[in-house]
């Protein structure tokens, strides 16, 4: 009996010499192999990258794009101009860093993922209709106008028991249902949804790159959380 070697060339993302353009595609393409790390080439420029892929959590097919962990210490955090900061383990993206990755991979879904061990977990996906496109959008930089909240985002409720999902219509600085807090490159991850002085989403760094605060649905003070607390933002 002659016994092949197990080959995976043909399986799209699992090695840089078979990149795929994106997580969705790996998913689609029947080549997943769960969550984990993946080889994509957004570009198709034969530059690709190593990154993290979630392949089961509302549909799967979801590439990460920011990540903040909370630990004794806390790993340092990377703020990133470039899209291509997702290959690295620890980073939040800027303003031009999206826009740059909409325009190589034209994603049209955000999904919004943070817990506390502490407190609650908040976990939203962005609609597939105008207002969740409106939101895509100014997260990736198309546009300044802070979009309505309201309708424009499904409440992931499995885990989802966040005070912020169940009041779309108090979201924003001034209270009146926004996404966002008029930030420039930081409206990723400095405040994309609070109920002002209450409830926030929120990452916060100092001496560029260490963790000083983490927010996810508080309002928490500086350094305060417990060992596998997240905050993460994903695309599809």
């Amino acid at each position: 009996m002659i016994i092949l070697p197990f080959c995976h060339a043909d399986k799209r993302g699992w090695d840089s010499a078979h990149p795929a353009l994106s997580c969705k595609e790996i998913l689609d393409s029947g080549h997943s192999k769960g969550d984990g790390e993946y080889w994509i080439d957004p570009e198709k420029s034969g530059n690709p990258l190593k990154v993290y892929c979630d392949m089961s959590r509302s549909g799967g097919g979801w590439l990460l794009v920011s990540n903040v962990e909370f630990g004794s210490p806390s790993p340092k955090v990377s703020v990133e101009i470039s899209y291509r900061g997702i290959g690295k383990s620890h980073m939040v993206l800027q303003k031009s860093a999206m826009k740059e990755l909409r325009r190589h991979l034209s994603f049209t879904q955000l999904r919004f993922h943070c817990r506390k061990k502490q407190g609650r977990t908040f976990h939203v996906v962005t609609a597939s209709n105008s207002s969740g496109e409106a939101v895509v959008q100014y997260f990736s930089g198309q546009t300044d106008e802070q979009p309505d909240a309201c309708g424009s985002f499904v409440r992931l409720t499995r885990d989802d028991n966040s005070e912020l999902a169940g009041i779309c219509k108090d979201w924003g600085q001034l209270v009146s249902g926004k996404w966002g807090h008029g930030e420039d490159q930081n409206r990723l991850f400095s405040y994309p949804v609070l109920r002002k002085s209450k409830y926030h989403l929120r990452v916060q760094l100092h001496n560029v790159d260490d963790l000083r605060k983490m927010e996810c649905d508080d309002s928490s003070a500086p350094n305060v959380g417990t060992n596998g607390d997240f905050w993460r933002v994903f695309v599809r």
